[in-house]
């Protein structure tokens, strides 16, 4: 995987707080499909052309200098972010007290952690089916339903308490690691399942652990605005 460079991690961070994808603004280039995709994870190109960053550049509203490479002495750094998008809305009530809430399929290649693919900056948010479920119980978790998703668990990374398969809920209204649990977040390479916990003692910036519960996988850390949080885990569903 190509290193997360200054520019492509710009360019993610645009992509993921407009609401848009990586196949949508290849295509906006004029380029094929994958054009964007290609240039953040395989390096190709390794270095985006003028027209390329101009075209980019407009379309987000930054300066064409933030997607020059961090070595260019013209290199402009992102400072000002744009907000991530909202919440997924859910789908409209379908009875009186049920509430319908909207699920998102994974990748099956998902590997070292749990990547909702249809909610994840490459392919934006597509429900594959909706769970109706009463208010009441819904207040449990969350004062406001139409903030609640259902993911469907890939890869063994969290595994025993989370198994490839089961369905957890996540509240996406939740974009604080405090307190300390289970979240869907992107790290700068995928959307993952992780357990996220602040550093102790740490500012300026604040810094996350990133944790998986299956002990093969490691432990890394990421700034706090090196991550985008989607939501906080707040159940699953399990059969026996």
């Amino acid at each position: 995987m190509t290193a997360l460079t200054p520019p492509r991690y710009a360019l993610l961070r645009l992509i993921a707080g407009a609401a848009t994808t990586l196949k949508a603004e290849s295509l906006a280039l004029g380029r094929n499909h994958a054009y964007l995709q290609q240039y953040l994870h395989k390096g190709t190109p390794q270095k985006l052309p003028e027209e390329v960053r101009d075209a980019l550049a407009r379309r987000f509203g930054v300066s064409p200098d933030v997607f020059r490479d961090e070595a260019d002495p013209n290199h402009q750094p992102l400072d000002d972010v744009p907000p991530a998008p909202p919440p997924v809305a859910a789908a409209p009530p379908v009875a009186d007290g049920q509430f319908r809430i909207p699920e998102y399929n994974v990748a099956p290649q998902a590997g070292a952690g749990a990547i909702p693919t249809n909610v994840a900056v490459e392919d934006g948010p597509r429900p594959v089916d909706h769970w109706s479920l009463p208010r009441r119980f819904l207040g449990a978790f969350t004062e406001s339903p139409e903030s609640l998703v259902v993911l469907r668990v890939a890869g063994d990374s969290m595994e025993p308490d989370y198994q490839a398969g089961e369905r957890v809920l996540v509240d996406t209204a939740h974009r604080t690691p405090s307190p300390p649990g289970v979240y869907v977040l992107w790290d700068g390479f995928g959307l993952v399942l992780k357990r996220l916990e602040i550093v102790y003692g740490s500012e300026d910036p604040v810094t996350v652990q990133i944790m998986s519960i299956n002990p093969g996988y490691p432990t890394y850390t990421r700034t706090l605005d090196e991550v985008h949080i989607n939501g906080r885990v707040v159940g699953k569903w399990v059969w026996k």
